[in-house]
């Protein structure tokens, strides 16, 4: 039951007027007590105190909302106008080209219906091109899962390395968690994101000690009797590894950049060139072997380069930044990137080829050696072949073996046209083990 202001019998009842009821604060006299309660009821108080303290807040509005329809609707309409006047504000300041501002165009309903349309598709690629920002900035920051998938992925390749595995290793590529912080950094640097360049920079350097870490350990604490071939093949990088680093980078941005492509499947591409030269470096530290270390080490760096290099290239043309930045700073920041990415790349490669064309001229100067033999001694082999490079220079070492040994003039015609061939070398030793059929 509802008491009338001006009822004053009830008023007695209930406590004899006034006397009964506590003033709430800042009502006066004038404004009988019932006015405050009303006012308390329905909220207005707490409505009017909120609107002034957080007038945006969600809940706020919605509580006042529903006691005023017609505030609801001038702020719906206010909410509209005021999305509409930015939308015709971004339309015409990026979508309306400078030679399309003239009246005829300004008042013709197509015009304004075609550009909107332009409108529309801009924005769809600003949607997607923020998830793709965002996918990596989440994968990027440093988490509990980012340090496990690492642990166990240093230990299942350490093991395959070790034991010379080809299908362990690429168990550890699947689990390996490296490729979106190398990606984030790159995309780090076309939008001009300090903070996801720094987070990025910090899961790379967090993730490479700790996989050269478990890997040392396990080599210091495991027998390792030789070294297997999957172990040697990452010691000595060459170009090809930098066009699979290449390849696996652009795979990566790619994939992220591509809805229609699995980001999931390219990870395994990148984790090939990561890895196992992680690992192996690790283990030519936990075994004391520097050309090891020193030769893994740069098939990372070389890969870790390539791989940022690809990524940034694949950002900026598939244009991976806000719609509405400035393209000139972009592509500044894109060509920077390549820039020095390139630079230091060269920097890496250039004795990386002369090392490569050293291996092939020997590998050259083998195969041509064991052809000679065979084709112009009979019953005898080539036991060993080895170039060693002294003081003199290049020497081949050739060991031969056979039942009969070869006459003075054979041996020299055989030195003669290996010489003459191979310029790089500066003598031949050759040694004979005759061999004795019991």
């Amino acid at each position: 039951m509802v008491k009338k202001p001006g009822d004053s019998k009830s008023a007695g009842k209930d406590g004899g007027g006034e006397s009964g009821i506590a003033k709430p604060e800042g009502i006066g006299p004038d404004k009988p007590p019932l006015y405050s309660r009303l006012k308390r009821y329905f909220g207005l108080e707490e409505c009017k105190k909120l609107q002034e303290e957080a007038p945006d807040a969600d809940e706020h509005e919605k509580g006042h909302h529903e006691d005023s329809p017609e505030k609801e609707e001038d702020t719906t309409l206010a909410d509209k106008i005021t999305t509409q006047t930015k939308e015709v504000k971004e339309i015409i300041d990026h979508v309306i080209e400078p030679e399309e501002r003239i009246l005829k165009n300004y008042i013709s309903v197509n015009f304004w219906r075609k550009k909107r349309e332009e409108y529309k598709k801009i924005k769809e690629k600003e949607t997607e091109d923020f998830n793709v920002h965002r996918m990596l900035s989440e994968s990027a920051t440093p988490t509990i899962e980012y340090y496990i998938l690492t642990t166990l992925s240093a230990i299942i390749a350490t093991t395959g390395l070790i034991q010379g595995s080809t299908a362990v290793i690429i168990g550890a590529m699947i689990v390996a968690p490296l490729m979106t912080p190398i990606l984030a950094f790159s995309l780090g640097v076309i939008w001009g994101d300090l903070n996801l360049i720094r987070n990025s920079t910090i899961s790379i350097l967090r993730g490479t000690m700790l996989a050269v870490i478990i890997s040392a350990g396990i080599a210091f604490l495991t027998p390792i009797s030789g070294y297997s071939a999957e172990i040697l093949a990452r010691t000595r990088p060459d170009l090809f590894d930098v066009i699979i680093a290449i390849a696996s980078g652009t795979v990566g941005a790619y994939g992220y950049a591509n809805k229609k492509v699995s980001s999931t499947l390219v990870g395994i591409a990148i984790a090939v060139a990561l890895m196992p030269p992680l690992c192996t470096i690790g283990i030519g530290i936990g075994t004391l072997n520097l050309d090891m270390t020193l030769g893994a080490t740069t098939l990372f760096l070389i890969n870790l380069i390539s791989i940022s290099l690809s990524s940034a290239v694949i950002f900026w043309l598939m244009r991976i930044h806000p719609v509405f930045a400035d393209k000139e700073m972009v592509k500044k920041r894109a060509i920077h990137q390549i820039i020095i990415s390139v630079v230091i790349l060269a920097a890496i490669t250039i004795p990386v080829s002369y090392f490569m064309w050293e291996r092939y001229s020997d590998e050259s100067i083998k195969s041509h050696t064991n052809s000679y033999v065979d084709e112009e001694f009979e019953n005898i082999k080539v036991y060993d072949i080895e170039i060693k490079k002294n003081d003199e220079g290049n020497i081949l070492y050739l060991t031969l073996k056979g039942v009969k040994i070869p006459k003075a003039h054979k041996i020299e015609d055989l030195k003669k046209s290996i010489l003459e061939k191979h310029p790089k070398l500066a003598d031949i030793k050759i040694e004979f083990i005759l061999t004795v059929y019991l």
